[in-house]
């Protein structure tokens, strides 16, 4: 069943990249392709190449940037101002995030 839910998970953070949603999410937060290829632990040609549809993240690597997308995700869920009502301009990552990493 763990393996079932790590397939669903790569399926799902490759179609954040094939959709766009990867990079839309990575330029709303205001970061670079270094700063989350450091988070990632790769080089930045390789976020670079998920980014343009020339690469697919695999295996951990892929799971590592699922974790900093939800992290996005959730950081511009709060930065609309539709949880909280703040509508703060810059997202804020969870504490135990992996974003914090970098």
């Amino acid at each position: 069943m763990a393996q079932t839910a790590q397939l669903l998970r790569l399926a799902a953070v490759r179609a954040a990249f094939s959709s766009g949603e990867a990079q839309r999410l990575r330029e709303a937060a205001d970061l670079s392709i270094s700063e989350i290829a450091r988070a990632c632990g790769v080089d930045q040609s390789t976020v670079w190449r998920w980014e343009r549809g020339i690469r697919k993240p695999h295996g951990r690597l892929a799971l590592v940037y699922g974790e900093i997308l939800d992290s996005l995700r959730s950081a511009t869920h709060i930065s609309t101002g539709d949880s909280d009502g703040t509508g703060s301009s810059h997202p804020v990552p969870p504490e135990n995030s992996p974003i914090h990493q970098l």
